[in-house]
């Protein structure tokens, strides 16, 4: 049985999990709004009221504080739990907890509270970070002075390492980590936690939900190919694709913040790197990985393209052989919506799935750009390896006109070193990191660099 997540939530005066010192929070006891945890009082009482497992492998939570008495789940080592109130029972004291949706009763001497509870969170727990304002500056260095490495926008999270005076440093995806004010930031601390029978059954299902849509997706998109194939002569480019083949799930206070704005192309505005035609496009030049389709995202590949984002002319990667999946005529827009549609679904399958830098496996694990080659794959599209083979070869288009299906890229000044699928309404699916696998985030957890489509 998987371990789900707990979840204590501080004031941005948090001392990180890495710091040895004092945790504060902004007021008395109150519930967190996502799994039940507290919000507590501040002078260290944060753990008062939260229990750290300590057992060999897992121990029951019971209906009663008895041995007798019914089991509604098991609770791991180190996982963490709500102590809701402490009673007499069997042997000794009780605690009844709050754990996930599992809520009974366990022996008190399975569990260290208080001081020695977060002492013990430190190597345990995970510590993640919540922009609070618009648009927040990530710096390249712990000070208001060195270079803004990307925006971030408001409520997007990221997992914070370490804390530098004023400053804490978080990752942002793999590629890329950097400073933020604390003052700008909400933190919350992630523990491991029970699980319920009815829990596991309900993830069962929501696997099998994606699945299906995923199916009932390229099934509708098959039909309209078959349909539009007749119509146009049979020539619609095909790919080899069976709902069989669908995979298993497995700031800083010296400045204003930025305004939203200020990291959003205005309407009608091209923000990518390169032109869509002209003698070697008229973009800043750089290396787009050349030959190196095998090389994971962080490392370069070998080789320059020449311009970057340039689709004709010298250095031009102009080899899009199926960058138009409908065929023009009747129907051809039912059919283009169809297929973004199909591919958002079948990507979705692999929410949770691990990242693993160089990885090409939907379901072992895949780096941001190996999970978007295998997506596009699986519908007979071929992209490239790195980003910034994907960032060269389909056809750019404007940030703000990205449609399901298409793909978003992120950069370190103008080196491309990050890609994500744009599924609608403001939100990516991407690889991100070892902690978080394959997630669904806000498009702008970082600034968007250039986008480009494969399917019209």
């Amino acid at each position: 049985m998987k371990n789900r997540k707990i979840i204590l939530t501080v004031g941005c005066a948090l001392a990180l999990m890495l710091a040895p010192a004092t945790v504060y929070a902004d007021t008395a006891a109150q519930t967190s709004p996502r799994l039940g945890i507290p919000v507590v009082g501040s002078n260290g009482e944060a753990y008062a009221n939260v229990a750290i497992s300590r057992v060999s492998n897992y121990v029951n939570v019971r209906t009663e504080p008895n041995t007798s008495s019914g089991i509604v789940g098991k609770i791991y080592n180190n996982c963490a739990a709500t102590i809701l109130k402490t009673v007499d029972g069997e042997g000794g004291a009780w605690y009844q907890i709050q754990s996930g949706s599992v809520n009974g009763y366990i022996k008190a001497e399975y569990f260290i509270t208080g001081a020695e509870a977060e002492k013990v969170a430190k190597q345990v727990g995970t510590v993640y970070a919540a922009i609070n304002t618009d648009t927040l500056r990530l710096r390249e260095e712990p000070n208001t002075t060195s270079a803004t490495l990307t925006l971030l926008s408001r409520d997007a999270e990221y997992i914070a390492t370490k804390e530098e005076g004023d400053f804490v440093q978080i990752q942002v995806d793999y590629e890329l980590s950097g400073y933020v004010h604390k003052d700008y930031i909400t933190q919350r601390v992630e523990f491991d936690q029970a699980v319920s029978v009815e829990e596991e059954k309900k993830k069962k299902e929501e696997t099998e939900k994606l699945q299906k849509e995923a199916q009932e997706a390229i099934a509708a998109m098959e039909q309209l190919r078959k349909e539009e194939g007749v119509q146009n002569g049979g020539t619609v480019i095909s790919p080899e694709i069976s709902s069989s083949e669908i995979g298993f799930i497995q700031a800083n206070p010296n400045e204003e913040p930025v305004s939203q704005n200020a990291m959003k192309p205005a309407e009608g505005q091209n923000t990518g790197v390169g032109s869509q035609s002209g003698p070697g496009g008229s973009g800043s030049s750089g290396n787009a990985g050349g030959s190196g389709t095998n090389s994971p995202d962080g490392g370069a590949g070998s080789g320059n393209s020449g311009t970057i984002g340039s689709q004709s002319g010298p250095g031009g990667d102009t080899d899009v052989s199926q960058e138009i999946l409908a065929p023009s005529g009747p129907g051809s827009a039912e059919l283009a919506s169809a297929t973004r549609t199909a591919i958002v679904a079948y990507a979705k399958q692999f929410l949770g799935n691990p990242y693993v830098y160089g990885g090409t496996s939907l379901t072992e694990g895949a780096d941001c750009s190996g999970f978007t080659m295998k997506i596009f794959e699986h519908f007979g599209i071929s992209t490239g390896r790195s980003s910034r083979d994907q960032a060269a070869k389909g056809k750019e288009i404007p940030i703000d006109s990205v449609q399901p299906g298409d793909l978003l890229f992120y950069a370190s000044g103008d080196y491309i070193n990050h890609v994500a699928l744009y599924i609608g309404g403001g939100q990516i699916i991407h690889a991100s990191t070892p902690k978080n696998g394959i997630m669904i985030t806000t498009a702008y957890y970082r600034t968007p660099y250039k986008a480009v489509t494969f399917l019209n």
